[in-house]
């Protein structure tokens, strides 16, 4: 399957978030940049995560230790609740 790769520039345009802050992202592990041609780029199926990462740290004033726990703790959730379903 073809990846969709967008440039983060367009992409921290387009939600006006700043480059440092998906790059300190990128840095956690919470996303990932792929550099082609010195030119940086997000692969369309991390827009979501993103996102979701944006809105916690700019509307919820989370900082990125702070959302990489936040994304933990929702990981953990997902497993119990799949642990939970296999159960029943």
């Amino acid at each position: 399957m073809k990846r969709t790769l967008i440039k983060v520039i367009d992409v921290c345009t387009s939600h006006q978030m700043e480059i440092h802050f998906v790059r300190q992202l990128s840095e956690s592990g919470l996303i990932d940049i792929v550099v082609y041609k010195d030119e940086e780029f997000l692969d369309e199926e991390q827009l979501q995560p993103l996102e979701q990462y944006a809105t916690w740290h700019y509307d919820l004033d989370i900082n990125i230790q702070g959302i990489e726990v936040a994304q933990q703790l929702l990981l953990k959730i997902e497993q119990l609740q799949e642990e939970v379903n296999r159960l029943r």
